[in-house]
């Protein structure tokens, strides 16, 4: 019992560093104005020359924040993957953010289940009554509709979904290929970082229709879901 519980207090020791890390990071980023659109350009500008004299190095270093942003859903996920984009194109920049968020997910998610239980159940009491409903109804397909559906904060996602009868390998399997769309579409656009001059460049009529596309197709797999199972 002694042991369970040192091992917790350890847990939660690394657990405040790792987010301390992470918030300095952001806040850094956040006072250079990164998120400028001109910023990012300049950013991407300085650092791809570097980057293809060391790929593998810049690959994982970029891996590694991407996921402690993830971990921690720290607001510059979106910028992370326009450069991401700019400097290891469409393929390769997918499998990096994809990867690196979806384990970012699972590990908040295990942090979340394991350490902070009884506080989330506590604190969140009303909408798990709403999540255990959908699973007993839909099974993990409710966390695929969830994950697709841009209104709900991946992090919170991540706590809610913790402290449910729901797998650690099905949250992180079913948590990929829910964000995998959402994923594609700013990796895709990181693609095209060099002529990207304003916000306007960005929300084109190509990123418009993605948007409702992702915003539809969980709607559509529902009823499809539904049409099946009745």
């Amino acid at each position: 019992m002694q042991s369970s519980s040192n091992i917790k207090i350890k847990s939660v020791i690394i657990f405040f560093f790792l987010f301390i890390f992470a918030v300095a990071l952001s806040l850094i980023f956040i006072n250079l104005d990164f998120f400028s659109i001109a910023n990012v350009s300049n950013f991407y500008s300085e650092i791809s020359n570097k980057v293809s004299e060391n790929y593998l190095a810049y690959y994982l270093f970029f891996f590694v924040i991407y996921f402690l942003v993830a971990v921690f859903a720290l607001p510059i996920a979106a910028i992370l993957c326009l450069i991401i984009g700019a400097l290891f194109g469409l393929v390769q920049g997918i499998i990096l953010a994809s990867f690196a968020s979806s384990l970012g997910a699972l590990v908040c998610f295990l942090i979340s289940r394991y350490l902070f239980k009884n506080s989330i159940e506590r604190k969140f009491n009303k909408a798990l009554k709403i999540i255990n409903v959908g699973i007993a109804k839909d099974g993990i397909y409710y966390l695929f509709f969830v994950r697709m559906t841009p209104i709900f904060p991946f992090f919170l996602i991540n706590l809610l979904f913790s402290v449910t009868k729901i797998k650690a390998l099905q949250f992180y399997i079913v948590s990929q290929i829910g964000m995998l769309l959402g994923t594609l579409l700013f990796i895709n656009a990181g693609t095209q970082l060099a002529k990207i001059n304003s916000i306007e460049d960005i929300l084109n009529k190509y990123v418009i229709i993605s948007l409702i596309l992702i915003a539809l197709i969980p709607i559509v797999l529902k009823k499809i879901f539904i049409y099946y199972k009745s």
